[in-house]
This record gives structure tokens, C-alpha cells and sequence, in this order.
């Protein structure tokens, strides 16, 4: 058996396909990512418009806290333009929903240049009814909305000091 050929054939086979699944675990703050269909370099939480990166899940009451998606690839293009959805739920430790939103992307009905996608951020300033001491739980979902199979799921808790 020519082990080189297969060698090259199976390195071929492995260069063609587009590994874009996985999970990510940040173990400072406990985020955890999973994505289908997309390929991502990090994923992270951080806080204020800055978007410093946060060393741990405590966080202060009235702080933006931020879950930042890196290197994100595989929208699927139509002219040029690629067409994102975001979807943020917080909830209290309960599983009681404080807030929901469904698409923090709504807006963009016409697409976002493709260059826009590579690097995600969703967006929660904490506050009333959030209470410090408090822990709470953070859940947000980018898509494609071209390709219904392609998300990216990112949670953590959050605690309020």
C-alpha cells in the first residue's frame, strides 16, 4: 500500500472540510461558548464601550458588561452583505426572565458589510431589577439569519457587587 498517497489524499480531505463547530470555555468568568456552522477565534466577557476584558464573572451594579465574539467566519453573503441576529435573555437565579430581547440586530434589515461580522458584541448594562449580592444568568445567541443552522450560544452568571 502507498502510505504517502494515502497520507496526501487524507490531508487533502482534512484541508477541505470546514471544521466550524466547537465550544470554548473562559475559565475567569465562567463563559461558555458553543458554535454550529460558524468558525470563531475567542470568546470573552468585558466591560464598558472600551471592552476591557473582565478577569472574573463579579461585576458592578450599573457597569456595561459585554459578550465579545472574535474572528467569527461563515455568514453567508448575499451582495456583499451578511445579515446578523442576537438574541439576549438575563435571568435571575430563579430562571425568572428579567429581560429578553430577540434580535439586537433588528435594526439592520438591509445587511452589515461582511468585514462588520468578524467581530461580534452584545451589550447589557446592569441595573434595576438587578440587585447587588445578587447572582444572575446571562445568555446570548448570534445567527444567521441566511443560514438558520449557523449560531453561535454564549452564557455565564454574573455577579452583581
Amino acid at each position: 500500500m502507498n502510505y504517502k498517497f494515502l497520507f496526501v489524499l487524507l490531508l487533502t480531505a482534512t484541508a477541505a472540510c470546514n471544521f466550524s463547530k466547537g465550544v470554548k470555555k473562559d475559565l475567569n468568568t465562567g463563559l461558555s461558548t458553543s458554535y454550529n456552522g460558524f468558525a470563531i477565534e475567542d470568546a470573552y466577557m468585558s466591560e464598558g464601550e472600551e471592552g476591557k476584558k473582565l478577569s472574573s464573572n463579579e461585576v458592578a451594579l450599573g457597569a456595561q458588561v459585554n459578550i465579545q465574539i472574535t474572528g467569527v467566519e461563515n455568514f453567508k453573503e448575499e451582495n456583499g452583505k451578511i445579515f446578523p441576529g442576537c438574541t439576549l435573555i438575563l435571568t435571575d437565579v430563579t430562571g425568572k426572565e428579567l429581560l429578553n430581547l430577540p434580535d439586537l440586530f433588528a435594526d439592520a434589515k438591509e445587511g452589515l458589510p461582511a468585514a462588520e461580522g468578524k467581530n461580534l458584541r452584545a451589550k447589557l448594562t446592569t441595573g434595576d431589577p438587578m440587585m447587588a449580592g445578587q447572582t444572575y444568568h446571562i445568555k446570548c445567541r448570534f445567527f444567521d439569519k441566511k443560514n438558520t443552522t449557523s449560531e453561535i450560544i454564549a452564557d455565564a452568571d454574573l455577579v452583581m457587587k
